[in-house]
Formats: C-alpha cells, sequence, structure tokens
C-alpha cells in the first residue's frame, strides 16, 4: 500500500468528494450498492448528513485518502430495526484493491466501534463472490449469521452472506 494514504473521518467539507468517489465505485464494482435517491442527493444534501452523522455515537463515515481524492469509504450506519447494532460498508478503487487498504479500513472501523461507538455489534453483507472481502472479514472474527439473496447494483438477485462482529463490551447497570 503506498506510504501517502491515510485514513480520516469525513467532514462536511468532503461531500463534493464522497459524491464522486462513490459514483466512480459505483461504476467500478457490481457488488457496490448505493441507496435509491442517491442519483437525487446533492452537494448540499451530503454536507448536512455528514455534520448529523459526526454528532453521532452510532455511525461513521471514514475516507482513505491518496494526496487530495478519497479512494476508498468505510461506512457504520446504525441499524434502528436491530438494538445497539451498526451495518458496515466499505468500498475501494479498483486500482487500490489487494493492497492491504481494506484490512486498514476494517481495522480503523473495529478500533473505533470498540473504543468510541455506543454499539454492540457490527453487521455486513457481503456477496459470496467477493471471496477475498470474506475471508478479510473472517479473519477480523466476523462470524457467518445467515445466507441470503441481494439485489446488485443492475437489479439481479446475487447470493450473500450477512456476518456480525460483537464488539463485546460490558452492558452498564445504572
Amino acid at each position: 500500500m503506498t506510504e501517502q494514504i491515510r485514513l480520516q473521518t469525513a467532514s462536511p467539507a468532503d461531500a463534493a468528494k464522497i459524491l464522486a468517489l462513490l459514483r466512480l465505485l459505483r461504476v467500478e464494482s457490481e457488488m457496490f450498492s448505493v441507496s435509491d435517491d442517491f442519483d437525487h442527493l446533492t452537494v448540499a444534501d451530503e454536507a448536512n448528513n455528514l455534520a448529523r452523522i459526526n454528532e453521532t455515537t452510532d455511525n461513521l463515515v471514514l475516507l482513505a485518502w491518496n494526496g487530495d481524492l478519497p479512494i476508498g469509504i468505510a461506512t457504520v450506519a446504525r441499524i434502528h430495526e436491530v438494538e445497539s447494532a451498526g451495518e458496515v460498508g466499505i468500498a475501494i478503487q479498483k486500482k487500490f484493491w489487494h493492497q492491504g487498504l481494506g484490512t486498514f479500513m476494517m481495522d480503523e472501523l473495529l478500533n473505533w466501534g470498540v473504543e468510541f461507538s455506543s454499539l454492540h455489534q457490527l453487521i455486513l453483507t457481503v456477496v459470496t463472490e467477493n471471496t477475498n472481502a470474506i475471508k478479510l472479514y473472517q479473519k477480523m472474527n466476523f462470524e457467518v449469521v445467515q445466507s441470503t439473496k441481494i439485489k446488485n447494483n443492475q437489479g439481479k438477485f446475487v447470493s450473500a452472506l450477512i456476518m456480525k462482529y460483537d464488539l463485546k463490551k460490558e452492558v452498564r447497570k445504572e
């Protein structure tokens, strides 16, 4: 991995660059998807979203930077249907695949999850074709919870795994 790559929490000032990165990532991989309203998201909307996210302890947007360009994004988004759980997502520009950046970003997410977040569990969904990602998640002690089918960014249903990571926090009794 290039020595000049750094990780940093996203700020509202990064909104335009994040949207550009997400557009690129969506084209580069069938395994990466964004919300249905993504095409209508403005820079101002994204900046507002980032400001709100940064005020919480159960959401995170982390960027990998190569110079002044973001090349990867890792997110944790609170899942409101599952108590104290956050959904993990990681996407990296194709030309930076297989260089250790996914491991670097996942290490940082797990550190944030244990040290700073109010979450007790991280959950992710990974396409079964993405064997490199599955190996990474298993190496980092994520466990398979179930097999499922998800719709990829081209509208096709593909096999996927739901995996979880327990942050092993003590529950305080107050």
